[in-house]
């Protein structure tokens, strides 16, 4: 989106502002979880619920509260952590499975 907005295309409100909140934290587990699985070297390998509220807080806490505070370019919204708490729900529900390896 910031390649786009620097050409000069403007999102609608809901995508410009909201969608990189809500993909966020099912893009850091879903890296998570492949990491996991290869150091641990088990495919069938699930984050547990501590683990994604775990990743959930880190990522409320530095973008809504961290780096709004030492930079001027980030600004502090709570829907921002709804929309975390919503992608985290994704992940949980949808993607949170074990690897199916084909035979």
């Amino acid at each position: 989106m910031y390649v786009a907005n620097r050409l000069g295309y403007i999102f609608p409100n809901l995508i410009q502002f909201y969608l990189s909140d809500l993909l966020a934290v099912p893009v850091i587990a879903t890296l998570s979880l492949w990491l996991m699985r290869w150091l641990l070297s088990q495919q069938n390998f699930v984050l547990v619920y501590w683990q994604l509220i775990f990743i959930i807080m880190m990522c409320s806490i530095i973008f809504e509260v961290l780096l709004p505070y030492f930079m001027e370019r980030y600004v502090s919204d709570s829907v921002d952590v709804l929309m975390y708490l919503l992608g985290g729900g994704f992940f949980w529900k949808v993607m949170n499975k074990p690897s199916v390896l084909l035979p």
